[in-house]
């Protein structure tokens, strides 16, 4: 098992060697992250901007059951500006949980979509976009990925309350391909007391029907160079606060400015 284990964590820590050499031999430019926060953002990267996103999580969780640890590995999304526009990503999540039925590890997600910009906003009237994502199946038995090809469809809007606040709210709907539609629905304030920090408090609830979880995120955000940007986030189950946990950190590295 540990043989398994390390070459995902090797993969896992590829990208901050390369990506680092890189961005430090780039000029500095304009930085925007779709990390951290539960809800996505409507900024959209300009055309040929390259930017990685990625990050480790440690949850543990009854919520679906007997206690389970969680160790996200790697949480990556790699964000391509291909025109003024729009924008293609491509994410993957890979997870090592051990629980009941011993250890498992794989990817729980892999998706690859688009956000296209629909309007920039002018006054009471938000920033907004459109984001489209198909999510890839996993081979029959996967730990954690569908058998079934899914989508997933968002409307990502923000409001500036005040140079330094911010009103962000999302609307998504998602098809796993193995049963009823998700509804997601999240709305944030963010704030930005200094030039180089900011932080978020957020509610969204996701599920369907009787699924329905609500929850909450506190996170924050650090801006160490024109270029990185680390972040640190964590989530409340605010229908089982007692039966939840978890951790997560960040970085996100603007790779080129065009």
């Amino acid at each position: 098992m540990k043989a398994k284990i390390l070459p995902a964590l090797l993969v896992a820590l590829l990208p901050f060697g390369a990506v680092s050499t890189l961005a430090s031999a780039q000029e500095a430019a304009e930085f925007t992250a779709d990390r951290p926060g539960a809800t996505t953002g409507p900024s959209v990267l300009p055309r040929g901007r390259v930017q990685l996103e990625t990050g480790f999580a440690w949850e543990r969780s009854a919520l679906e059951g007997p206690w389970a640890t969680t160790w996200t590995v790697n949480t990556s999304m790699l964000r391509w500006g291909f025109s003024d526009a729009a924008e293609l990503r491509l994410q993957a999540n890979y997870l090592i949980s051990e629980g009941e039925e011993g250890r498992q590890f794989g990817f729980d997600s892999v998706i690859f979509g688009t956000k296209a910009r629909l309007y920039e906003g002018n006054g009471i009237l938000p920033e907004m976009a459109l984001m489209a994502n198909i999510l890839v199946p996993g081979r029959k038995g996967s730990a954690f990925l569908s058998e079934h090809w899914g989508g997933q469809i968002a409307l990502l809007c923000e409001n500036e309350l005040a140079p330094w606040c911010s009103l962000g709210y999302e609307a998504d709907l998602i098809w796993k391909g193995d049963g009823r539609p998700e509804v997601f629905f999240g709305a944030g304030l963010g704030f930005q007391p200094w030039e180089r920090f900011a932080f978020q408090i957020e509610e969204f609830n996701i599920g369907a029907g009787e699924g329905l979880q609500c929850w909450s995120e506190l996170s924050c955000a650090w801006q160490v160079s024109p270029r990185v940007q680390l972040d640190l986030a964590t989530d409340i189950c605010l229908t089982a606060p007692e039966r939840y946990a978890i951790l997560m950190f960040g970085v996100s590295w603007q790779i080129t400015k065009r």
